[in-house]
């Protein structure tokens, strides 16, 4: 034991020693090998997502998807889809055509109106004409400043519409109107594809009220949204010298000896909504 102490102080007393630290080998403070002299390294913070704002972090997000973003896979939901009671309307029945006042109210001052067909697209075109121009229809009635929806009587051109869509006659048939320009005319474009059909309506036995008629959609309709971005940007494509006739001419070779046409028949393609 006293060997042991006494050449523990020998070694204390030579030249050059250093006692390590507490807990320590004889390392450096500011270093991690055994006798560097280095100075200890500083870590600058690197800035991360939560240390920006709210605003600055819902910018960076929109600017990434503004980057990112086309209309590939997207569907234009069909307006039929969602409330539309005050949209431009045209209903089609059995032996008239009626626009309500929506329709009217938003082309302006025109009274007076031209069909236009294009047989083979399934499309009708409405241009605003003069009164005394050729084949003219008044589709409003002038009271003062203010133009109130009428009742177009049409049998023979709703009869051939029947016949060319296939349509049930016992339907009338709603169509949301489209207001477009060409070359610099404002006209309303309807795609007979796109229709909603009614069945008449009829009285509560009950109470003696009339039943509003749910609309009927078309069976492909529940299958989709609506048209994909392209589809839907071509169907409102279109050229008046390219397919489109006026009304009187889409009935005078299939008339009857009475000007009416036979009525049309078809098996039921619609589902109810």
């Amino acid at each position: 034991m006293k060997d042991n102490i006494q050449t523990l102080r020998q070694t204390q007393q030579r030249p050059g020693f250093r006692p390590s630290p507490p807990g320590g080998m004889g390392r450096s403070p500011f270093s991690g090998s055994l006798g560097s002299t280095k100075s200890p390294t500083t870590k600058v913070p690197v800035p991360t997502i939560s240390a920006l704002s709210r605003e600055e972090r819902q910018e960076a997000k929109r600017i990434v998807e503004e980057a990112n973003f086309n209309f590939s896979g997207y569907q234009v939901v069909r307006r039929e889809f969602i409330s539309h009671r005050y949209d431009p309307a045209m209903t089609i029945r059995g032996s008239s055509i009626t626009f309500n006042n929506s329709c009217i109210s938003k082309l302006e001052d025109a009274t007076h109106i031209q069909f236009l067909i294009n047989p083979t697209e399934k499309k009708l075109a409405i241009r605003p004409c003069d009164e005394g121009a050729r084949d003219a229809v008044r589709w409003c009635v002038v009271k003062g400043d203010k133009r109130k929806s009428r009742e177009i009587n049409c049998r023979p051109f709703t009869t051939k519409l029947y016949e060319l869509m296939g349509w049930e006659t016992i339907y009338r048939y709603k169509l949301q109107g489209m207001r477009i320009n060409y070359n610099g005319e404002s006209l309303y474009l309807f795609d007979l594809c796109s229709k909603e059909a009614f069945l008449p309506q009829s009285r509560d036995p009950k109470t003696g009220k009339i039943r509003q008629a749910k609309a009927i959609l078309p069976r492909e309709w529940l299958e989709t949204f609506g048209m994909d971005v392209d589809e839907h940007t071509a169907s409102t494509q279109i050229n008046l010298s390219e397919g489109y006739l006026s009304s009187d001419e889409t009935v005078n070779t299939t008339a009857k000896g009475d000007g009416y046409m036979q009525p049309a028949t078809s098996n039921p393609t619609e589902v109810y909504q």
